[in-house]
């Protein structure tokens, strides 16, 4: 059972994580010149959100495997499927 509580709180965080990285790349997206300078580097942050948000999804899933095949991150998806 603690193996279960643990997995919610490190979901809780990686939820939380996921957006406030989203709002420090929104805060960077303000100035258009930063914006249009570094855009991969603005996609690259918005990767990580969405990458911690899957995470998260998948600690809390009742069935692992199907949980793994919901994650819409091709490579997250099929570093998941990897066995051990």
């Amino acid at each position: 059972m603690a193996n279960v509580t643990t997995h919610r709180q490190i979901a809780v965080v990686l939820e939380e994580l996921s957006h406030e990285v989203e709002a420090l790349g929104a805060t960077l997206c303000v100035d258009m010149d930063i914006a249009m300078r570094h855009i991969d580097t603005l996609q690259a942050i918005d990767l990580i959100a969405q990458k911690q948000r899957s995470l998260a999804a998948l600690l809390l899933a009742d069935c692992p495997t199907a949980g793994i095949e919901q994650i819409a991150i091709d490579t997250l998806r099929e570093r998941m499927r990897l066995p051990g």
